[in-house]
């Protein structure tokens, strides 16, 4: 797309900041480990054809573009940001009039600019939505590509919903850089569980940027696993805007040879009377790289909150590295609050006791391995996505270990 071609003042204005800045690089305190500065060289197609694969998800994602198949649940609507906004006056003045998004960085700009399908998943005033909606996001690119897709979630007052995304690219693709922005708003006694599943080719790099807005008395439990990629980096931010928020944030990362998972988490409890609770785990395998950056923000106002964050990591390999930096900035002064993090390596007397009783080395390994990240698993109650996950997640280990 060329820049005469963008249609409004904002999308311009966005694509200047973004040239401005450029790919982050690790010159960047943000981006210190996970540069982007190779796609400065690279010869692009910023408009991928689009896709028409088939699916049993309800909703599809490819290529940048989504739409809803089949019939939508009762009190659940999909429809265009532009269509969205004129329907609802009093929110189209809310946004306009929102917080800034912490930490934005220049691929959110790059997303505004040059996104063209932008549409709302809308869960109407007390409609709890009693089966999963599925997402399927689609990569697929003939040449190499950038493909910037965004996805808003709306869910009212005392209102229900589950979401699985399952995101992948399809086989004989082109390298592909995808660039993925959701923002997510839960309003009052609301309830959202969100679960992502991050299974791309080697030659995709994937960054997602969700974005969360909690209101009173509402509760989102949200899981982050990330399977395959060259390159997967989540910018997951909750904004906790009302009083008793409950937020779970759960995220497994198993990174194997040559790919980089790199997870930076925001909490910022702004209201009383909410809690957050963040646990992170990661098997490193092969000569991969994993980071964690986790972040938790108390307001002035955000008196009774507790917040706890535990980001916990094994190298499964004397080639792989992690890096974490956990951080908490605390402004009120009648809160709990913790954070911690850990790295190691598997305990040798375990190893030694599995293999006395006839289990060989590898299926030792394995059975640690899945022990330590079954905690994060066995929190999803959405059955068939906890089986998927597992027997994927076994696989992979096994490939690694050579078993």
């Amino acid at each position: 797309m060329l820049y005469t071609e963008l249609t409004s003042s904002a999308q311009k204005e966005a694509l200047d900041r973004f040239k401005a800045k450029g790919f982050p690089t690790n010159k960047w305190e943000e981006w210190k480990y996970a540069s982007l500065k190779s796609w400065n060289d690279k010869d692009l197609d910023w408009s991928p054809a689009a896709l028409n694969e088939i699916s049993s998800a309800n909703l599809l994602t490819q290529n940048g573009n989504t739409s809803f198949k089949g019939a939508l649940p009762a009190g659940v609507e999909f429809i265009s940001f532009d269509a969205f906004m004129a329907a609802n006056p009093a929110i189209a003045a809310k946004w306009e009039q929102r917080l800034p998004i912490l930490d934005q960085n220049s691929l959110y700009d790059l997303n505004t600019a040059l996104v063209v399908n932008t549409q709302v998943l809308w869960v109407k005033a007390g409609v709890s939505v009693d089966q999963a909606i599925t997402h399927d996001f689609i990569l697929s690119a003939a040449k190499a590509s950038a493909v910037q897709s965004r996805l808003i979630v709306y869910v009212e007052e005392n209102a229900s919903l589950t979401l699985i995304e399952r995101a992948f690219t399809k086989e004989g693709s082109a390298e592909v850089l995808s660039n993925f922005v959701q923002e997510i708003y839960v309003n009052e006694k609301a309830n959202l569980t969100y679960v992502k599943e991050q299974d791309l080719a080697q030659n995709t790099t994937h960054i997602d940027h969700t974005f969360i807005t909690q209101l009173s008395n509402s509760q989102v439990d949200l899981f982050t696993f990330s399977l395959n990629a060259a390159y997967l980096r989540n910018n997951l931010h909750f904004y906790s805007d009302g009083e008793n928020v409950v937020s779970n944030l759960n995220g497994l990362y198993v990174p194997g040879e040559d790919q980089l998972m790199d997870s930076h988490t925001v909490v910022d409890h702004r209201k009383p009377n909410s809690e957050s609770h963040e646990l992170y785990k990661g098997v490193l395998l092969g000569n991969s790289t994993g980071v964690f950056n986790g972040k938790i923000f108390v307001r002035p106002d955000a008196q009774k909150t507790n917040a706890f964050q535990s980001c916990k990591n094994v190298l499964a390999s004397t080639r792989a590295t992690m890096n974490t930096k956990p951080q908490l900035e605390i402004w009120a002064d009648d809160v709990k609050c913790s954070h911690g993090t850990t790295t190691g390596q598997l305990n040798e007397e375990a190893l030694f006791y599995l293999r006395s009783r006839g289990i060989s080395l590898g299926n030792a390994r394995t059975l640690l391995l899945l022990a330590f990240v079954q905690e994060v698993i066995d929190r999803v109650t959405h059955e068939e996505t906890k089986l998927r996950l597992t027997d994927k997640i076994i696989s992979k280990i096994q490939t690694s270990l050579a078993i």
